[in-house]
């Protein structure tokens, strides 16, 4: 042992949580060098029984003398095994003697995780908060893909299948960077956003001491200002006036123009029941549901271009099984297809899920005098501020369209 530690252990009783029963529970502190750690006995008493100042029971009775005998015991036990660390030479802690009276491993014999094995326990714990505030599927599919992610620079830069904590520092996420740009060749706000989804895990680690140093403090995150597209009016007119006749085609552009007038995202629409629709007391008809990736509600009127699809899907068998407001189409062929009816449109512009509720926040709703409170609400933002970012594309629009006219 390095030093002579201070020791001292005292025994407090709590009330038990939930039950009616007038009992207390037992518990040890143990306290070494002013660190303290707290374990229950696994024994109850009597409320009122046990008397904290003089560390025993009062009177005489049974339960009194049957208290006292075994914490004069537990405190005989807690002071044998200070004593055999002592002559082990082991520094002592009063974790250690915690773990030793519980009969567990010692505190330093069990390995830190590794990388990917604190990130897999961080991915375990995740997928069991699912539906809770913050824990969409979404997101849990993010943290799975920037797993995957972090296991294949690790075998990439340093030929293992694994790292020890001690690695990751502002080195790392530099090479990390590079690997994402150079590699995968990912734009800027792709890698940031890559890196910052393994921040969570890389701070869980600093909170369990398996990292000394924060890799961030040095290292920072940066986005680029990046130019949102949107489709004007006349766009959205084509779309819509489209004769297509192909199947496959003409869902996607209903779904497209679906989610035009209404700024919900592909996965919430896909999601949509006819139960989320509903009439107010005025004949005006809402959709009426929570986002998938933050569990935020959003609200949003029907408007006559959605009734019409609404009313076009009517009798598809999706919508008789399930109360599917659109029929299910996976998102890589959405994204596929509607490179084509950007195609026949004559629009060229990269058509996405994400350019469709662009669209519906400055063509739609700020265009036609949506205030921006309200279009916050009906696009499910927490607060006005993310909404922001389409008053700053509308500014710009307009800007664009009055240099065409002068």
């Amino acid at each position: 042992m390095a030093k002579h530690a201070t020791f001292s252990v005292i025994f407090v009783p709590r009330a038990k949580k939930n039950t009616e029963q007038k009992r207390e529970k037992l518990y040890a502190r143990i306290t070494v060098d002013g660190l303290r750690v707290e374990m229950s006995l696994a024994r109850d008493l009597s409320t009122g029984l046990f008397n904290t100042k003089a560390q025993r029971c009062l009177g005489t009775n049974s339960e009194s003398r049957q208290i006292n005998d075994f914490l004069s015991i537990v405190n005989s036990d807690l002071n044998e095994i200070r004593k055999k660390l002592m002559l082990e030479g082991k520094e002592i802690t009063a974790e250690l003697i915690k773990a030793r009276y519980k009969g567990l491993p010692d505190p330093d014999d069990i390995p830190d995780p590794t990388v990917l094995e604190l990130y897999d326990e961080h991915n375990r714990k995740f997928k069991e908060l699912i539906g809770t505030k913050n824990h969409s599927p979404s997101t849990y599919q993010r943290h799975l893909t920037s797993r995957g992610h972090v296991a294949a620079f690790i075998q990439h830069q340093y030929g293992k299948n694994d790292l020890t904590w001690e690695k990751v520092d502002f080195s790392f996420l530099s090479d990390f960077e590079h690997y994402f740009k150079a590699v995968r060749k990912c734009n800027h706000n792709s890698t940031m956003k890559y890196i910052k989804n393994f921040g969570k895990v890389i701070r869980t680690a600093l909170g369990e001491g398996y990292l000394i140093r924060n890799p961030f403090e040095k290292f920072k995150l940066s986005y680029e200002t990046v130019d949102r597209e949107i489709l004007t009016q006349k766009e959205v007119d084509q779309m819509i006036a489209l004769d297509i006749k192909l199947n496959r085609l003409d869902k996607v552009r209903d779904l497209f123009v679906f989610c035009i007038h209404t700024g919900v995202s592909f996965c919430d629409v896909i999601k949509l029941r006819m139960n989320h629709i509903y009439e107010d007391q005025d004949g005006t008809k809402w959709i009426k549901n929570k986002r998938l990736k933050t569990g935020v509600e959003f609200m949003v009127p029907v408007l006559p271009e959605v009734q019409k699809i609404i009313d076009k899907y009517a009798d598809h068998p999706e919508r008789q099984m399930e109360g599917s407001v659109i029929p299910e189409i996976s998102n890589q062929n959405y994204n596929g297809y509607l490179k084509e009816v950007a195609m026949r449109c004559e629009i060229d512009k990269n058509l996405s899920s994400h350019i469709a509720r662009h669209t519906f926040a400055t063509t739609i709703a700020m265009n036609n005098g949506a205030p921006l409170e309200v279009v916050s609400k009906m696009l499910g933002h927490r607060d006005t501020k993310t909404t922001q970012i389409y008053a700053k594309i509308q500014e710009k629009a307009i800007k664009s369209g009055m240099r065409n006219l002068l």
